[in-house]
């Protein structure tokens, strides 16, 4: 029994860290855009997607604890694949 609480225990710990290094890609993605802009819309277009990708990441990992109220029930998961699909389509097209 203390084997399962371990790996419970480890698999919410790897949960939270994959969310926090998400919220450290938002960040990361918007200040490449800007960055990359001079290079041309190609180069910014995948962070763009990138920032669509760490969106996604983030809302799918949200702790319940911060989902209350506007993302609470299957709206952040719905959410969480609308903007994925963003990050798709714009992968595609660059």
């Amino acid at each position: 029994m203390k084997l399962f609480e371990s790996i419970d225990w480890l698999l919410i710990g790897t949960r939270y860290m994959s969310w926090a290094i998400a919220l450290l890609g938002i960040v990361g993605s918007v200040i490449l855009f800007f960055a990359n802009i001079p290079l041309g819309i190609g180069s910014a277009m995948v962070f763009a997607a990138s920032f669509f990708l760490a969106i996604s990441v983030t809302l799918l990992l949200l702790p319940k604890q911060l989902a209350k109220g506007v993302l609470e029930g299957n709206k952040r998961y719905l959410t969480g694949a609308i903007t994925f699909v963003i990050a798709l389509v714009i992968m595609f097209v660059v």
